[in-house]
């Protein structure tokens, strides 16, 4: 059971990293266009999926640490980790949500860069 435990939390966390990736989207539209007045909405929405994603992540860790002891790893394993030590085809399933999880992480990151850069420009214009 730990084994489906884990990935469905981390099916979880993927899905919220794409609905936080989809509300920086909304956030950059919302810079972009300089509709100021729904930035406050918009940083609420980020906050709330940062939230939940947190949340998961709880879950989550205390989920990988029973996969852990189960598999014989010490506690907080990284996903490689698991992979190695799991048979087929938990063992791509984990190698998948690694990458997949990798991937969202870059795009979150770089869209949240962007983001910061366009609210640092808004602010210069504004002061000036």
């Amino acid at each position: 059971m730990p084994m489906e435990d884990v990935s469905s939390m981390l099916w979880r966390e993927r899905s919220l990293l794409d609905l936080l990736l989809l509300r920086l989207e909304v956030e950059r539209l919302v810079l972009s266009l300089g509709r100021t007045h729904w930035l406050a909405v918009a940083t609420r929405e980020i906050e709330g999926v940062v939230e939940d994603l947190r949340r998961v992540e709880l879950l989550r860790a205390v989920s990988v640490d029973a996969l852990a002891a189960e598999l014989g790893l010490p506690p907080n394993p990284s996903l490689q980790d698991i992979a190695e030590s799991s048979r087929e085809p938990w063992r791509t399933i984990w190698l998948d949500h690694r990458a997949a999880l990798g991937a969202l992480a870059t795009q979150v990151s770089e869209t949240s860069q962007g983001n910061r850069q366009l609210l640092l420009a808004g602010s210069r214009d504004v002061r000036a």
